[in-house]
């Protein structure tokens, strides 16, 4: 229910009416900083971005509903042609419509929960772009999310890459640890609001 409903405020489910636009606003108008022309800019790519997640989520939904429709009448037909040699009761016939369905709706979870989580990282990522910091400049920040996303299988930099990105970011070891803990409590966060289960996660 949780992951629907999250979709469902994302602009991702339901009819589209302007979803994503809207939520593209809400998350403009949450993050701070920054002239009109750039939120202007940000707001129109967070919404780009959106839209091609929803279309993603709906055409593999759409296989996935006819797949299940397809396979539940060729499992219907089978049933058909044994009730000729043996009888089948009603009971018989829910419980195997039962199994596809379930089967289907494990799977339909699955990528509802890959979505959300396409979601959380887009929305954190340009959260992120448009948040001030007084002692980071563009160039510190960007260089640290560019890290920190395309480390998320293991997000926890050794002492020689905390230094290094120190050096890039002309900032100290302790706001590199400090910055990076920040994004991993956020992201956990998110994830599991929604029920998503982020494997190996510890405080940093």
């Amino acid at each position: 229910m949780r992951l629907d409903n999250m979709l469902l405020a994302e602009g991702v489910s339901g009819p589209e009416k302007g979803g994503a636009s809207a939520a593209a606003a809400a998350a403009a108008a949450a993050a701070a900083g920054g002239s009109p022309n750039d939120g202007s800019i940000e707001h129109s790519d967070y919404r780009a971005k959106l839209t091609q997640i929803r279309g993603i989520y709906h055409s593999e939904l759409e296989k996935y509903e006819q797949a299940c429709s397809e396979f539940t009448n060729h499992v219907m037909n089978l049933l058909r042609e044994q009730s000729r040699t043996r009888p089948i009761s009603p009971k018989e016939i829910e419980r195997m419509v039962g199994i596809i369905h379930r089967k289907f709706s494990s799977i339909q979870m699955q990528l509802k929960q890959s979505t959300c989580e396409a979601v959380m990282i887009l929305r954190s990522r340009f959260l992120d772009a448009r948040r001030k910091r007084r002692n980071f400049n563009k160039q510190a920040t960007e260089v640290l999310n560019e890290y920190f996303y395309s480390h998320l299988s293991n997000p926890y930099p050794s002492e020689e890459a905390k230094e290094e990105l120190a050096k890039k970011c002309a900032i100290t070891v302790s706001q590199v640890r400090g910055q990076i803990g920040v994004k991993l409590g956020r992201y956990y966060y998110c994830c599991t609001a929604v029920n998503i289960r982020v494997e190996g996660y510890r405080r940093y």
